[in-house]
């Protein structure tokens, strides 16, 4: 039984497509059949069934699966034999993260992994949390950092959880920073600059706003969670972000946390990678510089980079 016609298989199951796999391995469409026909013929069962499009795992593909990711995982061992020096590891880590995880909780890990892995190559992609499962899902990425609840997922593993907060920023200016406290149903009556349509933090905002009978107004919506700060630091509004964000440029007084009462919203900063997924040392070497930093250094919640 040949690793290759093993990896084809994995590829297949992920995407559930012979095209994608093959695009995504390099190989023409008919070697992923060829090499799925050759794995049939060795195990003497069919692997997979095709409905409609998609290319559907037989319940022999699915008992095929585990033992395959552990197959492949103990080539990825083998080979890494002579890799004792991370410096030695090469390859690519492909990470899909929400922006303000990446721009602020992020940076330190990624700095440190490209020192302590130079010869792996990095590759970001930044979306809100739904996107990126759908990325993982589809095998566009390897691990994802995400922000929500702790609840998991049948197809997804949760690495690490770590407990947040977010709050209501303004300008120093901003009539509402004069304030002692605010009643949460008053502050949902200003504009406020939200991260992107479908975000977690606005789908809260919403849940909050319809117990009042409030219907917010969402004046800038973006992605970049940076530079909503710069927006409200030229009063354009307020606006609900993680507090991890914020926690530097309120120390430097450039922006203030609203007192509101009557709310809070604990959440947490999950990271997670597909169940099918085997931890390749480039994910593994990643996940352990989290762990290291995140969690036993408490870092998580230390604030965005400096230059915010």
């Amino acid at each position: 039984m040949e690793f290759r016609n093993l990896l084809s298989f994995l590829r297949a199951a992920e995407l559930g497509n012979f095209t994608q796999a093959a695009q995504e391995l390099g190989y023409v469409q008919s070697a992923i059949t060829t090499h799925i026909q050759q794995l049939e013929a060795e195990i003497g069962v069919p692997l997979f069934e095709r409905i409609g499009r998609k290319n559907i795992l037989t319940p022999y593909g699915q008992q095929l699966l585990t033992y395959a990711n552990q197959a492949m995982q103990l080539e990825e061992n083998i080979l890494s034999i002579k890799q004792h020096d991370p410096s030695d590891i090469q390859g690519t880590i492909r990470i899909g993260s929400v922006e303000s995880i990446m721009s602020s909780l992020l940076l330190d890990v990624i700095q440190r992994y490209r020192m302590r892995y130079p010869k792996v190559d990095v590759k970001i992609r930044l979306a809100i949390t739904e996107p990126l499962f759908d990325m993982l899902r589809h095998n566009s990425v390897d691990v994802i950092f995400t922000i929500g609840s702790q609840l998991d997922t049948l197809d997804c593993v949760r690495v690490y959880s770590h407990p947040e907060e977010a709050v209501f920023i303004a300008a120093p200016h901003h009539p509402l920073s004069k304030r002692s406290s605010i009643p949460v149903e008053e502050i949902l009556e200003y504009p406020i600059i939200v991260t992107g349509e479908n975000s977690f933090l606005q789908q809260k905002l919403n849940e909050l706003a319809l117990q009042y009978g409030i219907h917010p107004d969402y004046p800038i919506q973006t992605e970049s969670s940076r530079l909503i700060i710069d927006l409200i630091r030229q009063n354009l509004g307020i606006s609900f972000l993680p507090l991890y964000m914020v926690r530097r440029t309120v120390l430097k007084g450039t922006v203030r946390i609203l007192p509101v009462v009557g709310y809070s919203l604990p959440f947490f900063t999950n990271v997670f990678y597909h169940k099918n997924k085997w931890i390749t040392p480039q994910m593994q070497g990643l996940l352990d510089l989290v762990k290291w930093q995140w969690e036993e250094n408490d870092v998580l919640g230390s604030g965005g980079p400096d230059d915010i």
